[in-house]
């Protein structure tokens, strides 16, 4: 594409650019120089060097996110042609193509003038030059260990409500045990009125012997 539009395209250089129109062959960056057979695109995810075999059309993009925007100095690999830009990244962890079933990520062992040799979770994987894409350095990885962090915070609040249940049997028991005082209250009345009633009728029997 550079070949056949090259010299319009120039004026997009230093410009907010989209590179297709979406999928994962999209990207959106700061278009930082045209070279004979790639470009070069600075985005948050540092330099992007795409082959300009796939590139099907590029645009200026005036409404780009903040978060897509490129912070560094504008310095990238300046090669005669794609293939000895991947040369030139021989031993660095990069990633290859940005979506799809072609996607990975990887140290550049070695490039041929037909293939890249690119070492994933050490194993040697042989990529045709014509479906790479693109290729970006990755210089950081992600953390997952605030959502580690979250679980165990979660774990203790588990604890807080076996604490819970354990206070509300306590109370239960203080019930029954107000219940059963309150039926040996009952009883005690009961046998004092038998009491007393047996007591009268003593009376009654040694008066009517004494007449």
């Amino acid at each position: 594409m550079a070949n056949s539009g090259g010299n319009q395209l120039y004026g997009l250089v230093g410009s907010e650019v989209k590179i297709n129109r979406g999928g994962p062959d999209s990207f959106e960056g700061n278009l930082l120089g045209i070279q004979s057979d790639y470009l070069a695109l600075g985005s948050s995810n540092g330099i992007i060097y795409v082959n300009n075999t796939h590139v099907k059309s590029i645009s200026a993009n005036t409404g780009g996110s903040s978060e897509n925007a490129y912070s560094g100095d504008g310095s990238y690999v300046m090669a005669a042609n794609f293939n000895a830009v991947l040369k030139a990244l021989r031993h660095e962890y990069v990633q290859i193509n940005r979506g799809g079933p072609e996607k990975l990520a990887g140290v550049i062992s070695d490039v041929t003038s037909d293939f890249v040799l690119i070492v994933v979770d050490n194993v040697i994987v042989r990529v045709p030059l014509f479906h790479i894409k693109s290729v970006n350095v990755i210089t950081s990885n992600k953390s997952g260990g605030n959502n580690k962090s979250g679980n165990n915070n979660s774990k203790s609040g588990g604890n807080n409500k076996s604490g819970n249940n354990k206070s509300g049997n306590k109370n239960s028991s203080g019930s029954r045990s107000g219940g059963s005082n309150g039926s040996r209250g009952n009883s005690r009345g009961t046998g004092g009125r038998r009491t007393g009633g047996g007591r009268s009728n003593n009376k009654k029997r040694s008066s009517s012997k004494n007449r």
